[in-house]
C-alpha cells in the first residue's frame, strides 16, 4: 500500500442506526419494542439487534418481517429523527475531537493524527472514543445497550469495516496492514462500505473476481479498461487507499468559499439561500480547474464568537444544492442542541477533498434534461421563500394500491439533482400491482360509486374472484356512465395474520362514457374501480 495517500482515521459505526434513533424515540415515549425495523418503500431498510437475531432481515418485504417477529414494530423512515437524534453522539464526540465528518447518521470519521498524539496512541484513542460514544448512547436509550464500534485503519474503507467488525469493542488496524486486512473479504464490502454499485460488484463476482485480493493482484491499467474511472478508485480500494488520490488546485477566490452578513442573520431559509449562492460560484471554480468536490469542511459563526464545524462528504462529488443542504442540516443541528444564541455572521466553505471531473454524459431517452433542472430550480427557490417543509415533491416508495406508490416528501430533505437520475431505477415491478401505465389522478379521498350489470343489478364479486355479472353502468353520485370495456378483477389481500389490519379488495379497470351521449366524439374516461367491504369505490383516472 502507498503510505502516501492513505490517511489514518477512527470511524465509530452505530449498525442500523435508523432503526436504533426510532427505537430510542419510542424509549422517550414509554413505549419498550426490542424489536424495532424501518421500512421504506415497504421493504426493511434497517432494523435492531434483537429484531436480526429473530430473522429480519435487509430487503424484506413488510409481510414477511412480521411472519418471522410477530412482535415487530414498524417504524416510518424519517432522515430529519436520525440527523437530529445523532447529533448528541457527535456534541459528545467533538468535545474531544472538534473536526468531524458526519455524512451519514450513524457514523463518524475523524483523522487520528491530532488526537491520537494528545490521548498516547491509536488504542487509547479507541478506547476513549468508545467510553465517550457508550456514554452518549446510553442517554438516548434510557440506559439500555446499544450496538456500535469503534475502528482505526489506514483508510476510510478498512476503519469502516474494523468498527462494523469491532461488534461492541474497538479494533485497530496497526499502519500498513490495511491492505492485508482486506484481502480475504468479499469483493461486496466495496458496495456495503464504500458505495460503489452493486451493479459493479455484481459483474465482479461474475467476472471471477471474489475477494478484494484479487483485485489489488491486477493491474489498474486492466479495471480501468473494463470499467471505467471506477476500475481505478475499485483498485485503490482494494491496496487500503483512499478512494481518490489527492489533488491539489490553487485556493478558490473569497467570493466562492466566504461569506460576510452585514447584519447577523437567524432565518436558516436566508442563510441556506446565501449559502446556494455561494455554493454555485464554489462549483463553477472547481469546475473550471476540472475537479469536484468530495469532501467539504463547513464553517458558520455567530457574532457571539460560536463556530460550528462539519465535514461532509459524498463519494460523488458534492453539488451545488448538496452544499446548500448540507448548510441547512449543519445549522439545524446546531440550534437543536442549544449552541446557537445569536444570528450567522459568517459561512465559510473549504474544499478538503477533490476528484477529478469526468464529465456528464446526458442520454437520449430518459434521465437528466434541462426541463428536470429547471423544475430543481423552482422548488429550491419556493423552498428558500416558504420554508424547508412547505415544499413537498413526490417520491417513489412501492405498493399495491395506487395510492401508496407516490408518497410526497418534503424537498429538503430529497437531492433534487440526482432525483431525476435515480428515480426511474427505483420505480421496480412490484408483486400485484396494476399493470402499467400509472393513473395520472388519485383522489385523497376515493369517490363512492355503484357498478350495475345489463339487468340493472349490483356486480359482485366471489370468493373465487369471479364477477357475478359483467359490468354495464357505473353510477357516481347524481352522474351514470356505461362501461365501454373493463379488465380484471385483480384481487388484493394483505395482512391477513392482523385481525385489525388485514385488507381484501378486488380491482378493476374500466373504461367509461356518459350515459345518454349521443354525439360523434363522445368522451370517455379509464378508471380504476375497487370493491371492499361490498362496496364499489373510484379511486383514481387516467388521463
Amino acid at each position: 500500500m502507498d503510505k502516501q495517500i492513505a490517511t489514518r482515521v477512527a470511524v465509530i459505526s452505530c449498525t442500523d442506526w435508523q432503526a436504533v434513533a426510532a427505537q430510542c424515540e419510542l424509549y422517550s415515549r414509554k413505549q419498550w419494542f426490542d424489536a424495532v425495523a424501518v421500512l421504506h418503500a415497504q421493504r426493511v431498510v434497517a432494523r435492531t439487534a434483537y429484531a436480526a437475531k429473530q430473522g429480519v432481515k435487509i430487503g424484506m418485504r413488510r409481510r414477511e418481517a412480521q411472519a418471522v417477529c410477530p412482535e415487530l414494530h414498524i417504524a416510518t423512515n424519517n432522515p430529519e429523527r436520525d440527523r437530529l437524534m445523532f447529533e448528541s453522539v457527535v456534541r459528545a464526540v467533538g468535545e474531544l475531537v472538534p473536526l468531524v465528518e458526519v455524512s451519514t447518521p450513524g457514523v463518524i470519521l475523524l483523522a487520528t493524527r491530532g488526537p491520537s498524539r494528545y490521548v498516547g496512541g491509536d488504542d487509547a484513542l479507541a478506547q476513549r472514543l468508545h467510553g465517550i460514544t457508550h456514554n452518549a448512547l446510553a442517554l438516548l436509550a434510557d440506559g439500555r445497550p446499544i450496538v456500535f464500534g469503534v475502528g482505526i485503519a489506514d483508510g476510510r474503507l478498512t476503519a469502516l469495516v474494523a468498527a462494523h467488525a469491532a461488534d461492541g469493542r474497538h479494533l485497530v488496524v496497526e499502519p500498513g496492514e490495511s491492505a492485508r486486512c482486506l484481502a480475504q473479504l468479499p469483493v461486496s464490502v466495496l458496495a456495503d462500505f464504500a458505495e460503489i454499485d452493486r451493479d459493479v460488484v455484481s459483474l465482479l463476482h461474475r467476472l471471477g473476481l471474489i475477494c478484494v485480493g484479487d483485485l489489488a493482484a491486477m493491474k489498474p491499467s486492466d479495471l480501468v479498461g473494463r470499467f471505467g474511472p471506477v476500475g481505478f478508485e475499485i483498485h485503490r480500494l482494494s491496496r487500503g487507499c483512499d478512494r481518490h488520490p489527492p489533488i491539489t488546485i490553487a485556493p478558490p477566490p473569497e467570493r466562492a468559499s466566504t461569506h460576510r452578513f452585514e447584519l447577523s442573520v437567524e432565518d436558516v431559509n436566508v442563510v441556506v439561500a446565501t449559502a446556494r449562492q455561494v455554493a454555485d460560484e464554489l462549483v463553477v471554480h472547481l469546475s473550471s480547474q476540472g475537479v469536484s468536490c468530495v469532501r467539504l469542511h463547513i464553517c458558520m459563526q455567530t457574532d457571539h464568537g460560536e463556530q460550528s464545524d462539519r465535514l461532509w462528504y459524498q463519494p460523488e462529488g458534492l453539488t451545488a444544492a448538496a452544499m446548500a443542504e448540507r448548510v441547512r442540516w449543519q445549522m439545524e443541528a446546531w440550534i437543536s442542541t442549544r449552541g446557537l444564541t445569536s444570528g450567522v455572521v459568517l459561512l465559510r466553505y473549504s474544499p478538503v477533498g477533490l476528484r477529478a471531473r469526468e464529465g456528464r454524459q446526458l442520454g437520449l431517452w430518459g434521465g437528466s434534461t434541462q426541463a428536470d433542472e429547471w423544475a430543481t430550480r423552482a422548488v429550491e427557490r419556493l423552498t428558500t421563500m416558504l420554508g424547508a417543509d412547505s415544499v413537498r415533491v413526490a417520491q417513489w416508495r412501492g405498493g399495491r394500491d395506487v395510492g401508496e406508490v407516490f408518497a410526497l416528501t418534503p424537498a429538503a430533505v430529497v437531492d433534487m439533482e440526482r432525483r431525476a437520475e435515480t428515480v426511474v431505477a427505483k420505480e421496480v415491478a412490484w408483486s400485484g400491482a396494476l399493470p402499467t401505465p400509472s393513473p395520472s389522478i388519485v383522489y385523497d379521498e376515493p369517490l363512492m360509486a355503484v357498478v350495475n350489470d345489463a339487468s340493472g343489478y349490483v356486480v359482485s364479486v366471489s370468493g373465487r374472484h369471479e364477477l357475478s355479472a359483467s359490468p354495464a353502468q357505473v353510477v357516481i353520485g347524481r352522474h351514470a356512465y356505461n362501461v365501454v370495456s373493463w379488465a380484471g378483477p385483480w384481487p388484493v389481500e394483505e395482512r391477513w395474520w392482523d385481525p385489525l389490519r388485514q385488507r381484501r379488495a378486488v380491482r378493476m379497470q374500466m373504461v367509461l362514457a356518459r350515459d345518454g351521449d349521443d354525439t360523434v366524439h363522445t368522451t370517455t374516461h379509464a378508471v380504476v374501480m375497487v370493491l371492499e367491504h361490498g362496496e364499489w369505490w373510484m379511486t383514481a383516472r387516467y388521463g
